[in-house]
Order: C-alpha cells, then structure tokens, then sequence
C-alpha cells in the first residue's frame, strides 16, 4: 500500500499546502511522507514504495505491477529491481510506449527535469486511484481526493451534476467527483502538465481497439490467462482469498491453489456466513473447500451487520471522502480486518468477474437484432429456464426490446404493471435539480458510443462501454480506500487486461452458449470448479439482511427524513424521500429501489452535515508513532 502527491507551481512559499499534504499522506499510510522539491516541482511518497530519481526522471506512485520477470528481461535489469525502478527504466527507453507493456494496477507521477513536464499515468482499467486539480499557476495530483484538497487554498463548490447522478445512481463520466474542479483522471488516460501549465489528457489505452491475438477455443484460452492472472496477483507475498461460494470467487479461489500456484499454501479462504439458510452460501462453500483437498483453509466470519456498523457513515467518510453507493461495505471491511489477522496483506477479491465474462439478456437481444430470431428465442426461453425466471416474461422482454411493429407493442403489452416505471430510476433527485444540470440528456449522452467505433461489432462496442464506463473505477476506488484503512491491497484477476480482452471480443454467441448466463467461464472451469458451483442458477440476494439493518435506524436520521428532508432540501424530491422513509418503518417487505434510495441519501446527508472537507482543518502534528517512508533514491 502506497500513496503519493505531486505540486506543481506554488514553490517552497507555500507551507501550509506541504503541511497538509503530508498529514493527510501520514494519515492514510501510517508512515511520515518524504519529499522531494526542485524548482516548481514537488513530490510526496509514503507507504511501501521509494521515490526515486533516474537520470532526469523522478517519479512517485502507487504500483502494483504484475508480470515483473518479464519487465525485467525486456528492459535486462537486474533480478531484483522493483516496480519502481523497472517503471523508470521503461520509460527512459521507450517514453510513453512503456505503459502498453506494464500489466497490472498502476498510477504514478512523473516529472521530466529536461522538458519540466509532469506526467500523470492512470492504469487500463482505473484499479490505481488518480485525482488532480488544476488552477492557474498550480495543479496538485494525488492518489486520493482529500490529499488533492489538501493542495487547495479552499474547499471547492459542490459538483451539483455529480450529485445529481449519485442520487439517480447514474453516474454521468468517469472524471467529476463531489467537489467541483476536483477531478479523476479516466482510467487508461496520462495527463500532460506543460511548462506553462497547460494540462492536456489523452488515452493511451482503449479497449475497443485492443484485439487479443485469436484463438480456435476461447475456453483453454480463458482458463490459462484466468490462472495467469490469479498466480501473478499471489507473487508479491502471503495472499488470502475471498470465498463466498459464486463463480467468481469460487474460481479464483481454485486457481490460486492449482498446481502452477505460487506458495505458500494452504491459504487462508475468508468467508461471511449467515443465520438465515436462505441467504448461507454453506453448502456452495464446502464444496469448493473439498475440491482444494486442503489447499484453502476456510475461515468463516459473521455475515449479518450491525446496525450501528451499518450507519457508522462518519468514519467511512474519513477514508472514501465523499458519498458512496455500496450497502455491502460493511461486509466487506470485516473481510479485509480478517486478511491482516491471518498474516496476509493481499487478497483476491473476485470483483468485475460478471461484467468481465459478459453472457447476459443483452448478448441474447443482439443476436435477435442480427435476424437471428428463432436462435434468439430459443436460446432466451432455455436461458430462462436454466436460471428459474419466467420464459413468458423473458421472451416478452426480448421482443419489447428488439422486436418491430407489432411485436415490439406485444411484448410492451406483455411487460405491463411488471417493472419499476421508466423515470423511477431518476425519483430522488429533485426535479429542478435534474432539470438544471440536464440529467436525463447527460445519461443519454454517456450512453452513445464513439463514432469512431461505429466500424465495430455492436456487442463489442457495448462490452468495451461497460468495461470503461464509470461504474467500474468508482468501485475500485471505493473498495480501494476500504482496504487501505485495514492495510490490506486488494487484488483482481479477472481485470487483467488479457483476460478482459478475450472475453469482449468473443461473439455473443460464445458469451450464451447453451442459454447458460455466463457461458465462457462455465466452461473454461469444467474440471477445476465443483459442478454443483459450475452449473449454479443463482445468486444469493442479500436485499433482506440490508432491509432489515436499515429498519432498526439506530439513530433516527431515517426516521427524520419522515418530517422533511433536512439537509438534503433542495437535492431530493422531498415528497419521494418521505413516502420512501414511510414505506421501510411500515412494511418488513424488502423493496431493492426504496432501500437504494434511502441508502443514498443517508451518504449525501452525512456529507453535507460533515461540513468543510477535513484536509482544510489545521494539520496536526505527524503522528510519532508513524515510521518514517524510506528516503528518495537516486539512479545513474
């Protein structure tokens, strides 16, 4: 675990900024950030990693490479050169080129002496956090948004379209953040600083023009990558494993202790079990448990969450530093405190893997809109059957969807009084609110693809959206700062980008063989998986369990959201919250769109009560008990 900054304009004048910016570095990592400053430059490093110097190349960040042995021969570098050299070298050799050759999860600074450029990396998929800010004679750029306002004078404004589409869930890009000029860098994008301070970002990665080479069988093909990418995700040290008895998690838990796996083993597979049978993943568990013949050694923790660990929303604003949407956060840091209790600092966490593998209704409805129709029917109905939905309704869907004239009206008609309305999706947020930053055209917008991907199969090109789209990095992000609260670094195999690149450029076809969801992996898993694991139906809904906690409202805040909305007046639809808020006292009856959005506005509302960003309080002293971070190295 690694954090860094870079500040670029204010010079030594500026004291105030260094010293916030180191606390809130200390504060993340535990140890005292070094600093290195040339004329105009500075840069901060804390946690694992040492910034270093090379030639006229210095960089700080936040590595976490795979693929290292390979790095190293291209470049002939020595066995034991780090990331951080090896990251140097590269780019000393091939510029910019060398991002396209490093795997993994990385962002990172780099300031050139000879140009007096700053350039700032974010990795394919945005696992690596990267924010920055930009104001005239200063940018600041940090792996976190509260180092970034650190760097500021002030706390910026309220991005007001970024809270609108919190509220709708609906995020309208993959660069605004809660406060307004407080920007992310996109995944697979550098940002350039000039001299003058011109800034300038561009892609240096795009999934959509990244074909894998082609193979005759993608499920061999995904199966090794899959083992690739699991193996190298163990290699830094002990690793444990999340196991909570789906696909994904079931599948890397398996390769991580296949024949070609790094050691040591056993390793320990974590697990949240639950009182309530129908939500207890048990018997799915124990059979991949049995199938790692001792390999994985389980470890079981309490699955239900507390009330008031539930709504302990101020200390998890004290790492994700503005609203987030994850009911299952809770969870998920119990899962991490454990990784560090049996020794490990790394776990592999199964994330992505449905987005990743793809395999879903919409690969069905494409192949309706290439003509295909009795396959698409056929394959619709026996995928409706294969996970327990109704064929009426399934088929209804695909023809309201795709089908023309009146078979299009036939299944709308079908689909009558069976779904949430269309606007529901967008009930909280307040209509002059939506109105002002043009919500609904925004979604729209962000829903077309590039034009100059219209040469592409649709089903790639609506895959590869997905996969890039703001979900994905908002995720890591927010799992991310989770996992550093507890030093733990959570690792994903299946974004490895090969992986992520065979599996979007299969046709869809491929992607729904059979009718079965998910259909490549199934497949590159037979023989590895237990079958009662490979062939699963369906997936656990842990809605119950969520609506149950959020009923106990240990401290009132959903229970005033009754009288009015408080805080949130003027962002939400107070008539919304307040019918959403009657429902959940009233009724024990799970509903998913009430819970959501009462989730989201108990987050907005304690942000907004919070106050003033904590980077701009007056930094205390570091903390003695912090280590100091290795001192900046220099190479010739």
């Amino acid at each position: 675990m690694s954090r860094f900054a870079a500040l670029l304009g204010p010079g030594p004048g500026q004291p105030p900024l260094a010293r916030r910016i180191e606390a809130d570095l200390a504060r993340r990592t535990g140890q005292v950030p070094r600093h290195w400053e040339s004329e105009g430059i500075q840069l901060w490093q804390a946690g694992a990693w040492v910034a270093r110097s090379f030639g006229p190349l210095t960089l700080a960040g936040d590595l976490a490479l795979t693929d290292l042995p390979e790095l190293r021969a291209a470049l002939a570098a020595d066995p034991g050169t780090d990331p951080v050299g090896l990251v140097l070298a590269a780019w000393r050799r091939w510029g910019p080129g060398a991002l396209d050759r490093l795997c993994g999860g990385f962002a990172f600074a780099l300031w050139d002496a000879r140009t007096r450029r700053l350039t700032a990396v974010r990795d394919r998929f945005g696992i690596q956090p990267l924010a920055y800010a930009a104001a005239p004679g200063r940018v600041v750029v940090a792996g976190d948004l509260s180092t970034v306002l650190a760097g500021l004078d002030a706390p910026p404004e309220t991005d007001r379209a970024w809270v609108a589409g919190f509220l709708s869930g609906q995020p309208l890009d993959a660069v605004r953040t809660a406060w307004r000029g407080v920007l992310r860098l996109p995944p697979g994008h550098l940002m350039v600083v000039e001299p003058d301070g011109t800034v300038t970002l561009r892609p240096w990665y795009r999934l959509e023009r990244s074909a894998p080479p082609k193979v005759q069988d993608a499920a061999p093909a995904l199966r090794a990558a899959l083992a690739h990418a699991t193996n190298q995700a163990c290699a830094d040290g002990p690793t444990a494993t999340m196991l909570s008895g789906g696909l994904d998690s079931s599948t890397l838990s398996l390769l991580s202790v296949g024949p070609d796996a790094p050691g040591p083993q056993p390793r320990p597979a974590l697990s949240l079990r639950y009182r309530d049978p129908a939500m207890d993943e048990g018997r799915h568990i124990e059979d991949v448990l049995r199938q790692s013949r001792g390999g994985l050694v389980p470890v079981s923790l309490p699955g239900e969450t507390a009330a008031d660990e539930l709504f302990d929303l101020d200390a998890q604003l004290d790492w994700q530093d503005q609203p987030v949407f994850a009911p299952g956060l809770a969870g998920t840091r119990r899962l991490y405190r454990a990784v560090r209790e049996q020794g490990c600092l790394a776990v592999l966490n199964g994330h992505g893997g449905d987005e990743v593998i793809g395999g879903t209704p919409r690969d069905i409805a494409l192949i309706a809109g290439s003509g295909q129709w009795p396959l698409a029917l056929a394959l619709a109905a026996r995928q409706a059957r294969f996970t327990g939905e109704s064929v009426t309704q399934t088929l209804a869907a695909l023809l309201a969807v795709r089908g023309r004239r009146g078979f299009g009206r036939l299944g709308r008609w079908m689909l009558a009084d069976s779904g949430p309305a269309p606007q529901e999706w967008r009930a909280l947020v307040d209509p002059d609110l939506a109105r002002e930053t043009r919500l609904v055209e925004r979604v729209r917008a962000g829903a077309q693809a590039d034009p100059g991907d219209r040469d592409l199969p649709q089903g790639l090109r609506l895959h590869a959206a997905m996969m890039t789209g703001p979900l994905a990095p908002a995720a890591f992000e927010l799992l991310g700062r989770a996992a550093q609260a507890d030093g733990v670094a959570p690792r994903y195999p299946f974004y490895d980008h090969r992986v992520v690149e065979l599996c979007v450029w299969q046709p869809e076809l491929a992607k729904v063989a059979g009718g079965r969801p998910r259909a490549l992996l199934r497949e590159a898993m037979r023989g590895v998986l237990p079958e009662s694991v490979r062939l699963r139906r369906d997936k656990t809904d842990f809605i119950a369990d969520f609506w149950t906690t959020l009923r106990q409202d240990p401290q009132g805040r959903l229970a005033a959201f009754r009288a009015g909305p408080g805080p949130l007046q003027g962002w939400v639809d107070a008539g919304v919250l307040r019918a959403d808020a009657a429902r959940l006292a009233r009724s024990p009856d799970p509903d998913p769109a009430v819970a959501f959005r009462l989730w989201r506005a108990l987050w907005l509302a304690a942000w907004i009560e919070r106050g003033p960003a904590r980077a701009f309080t007056a930094p205390p002293p570091l903390p003695a008990s912090c280590a100091p971070c290795p001192i900046l190295a220099s190479d010739r």
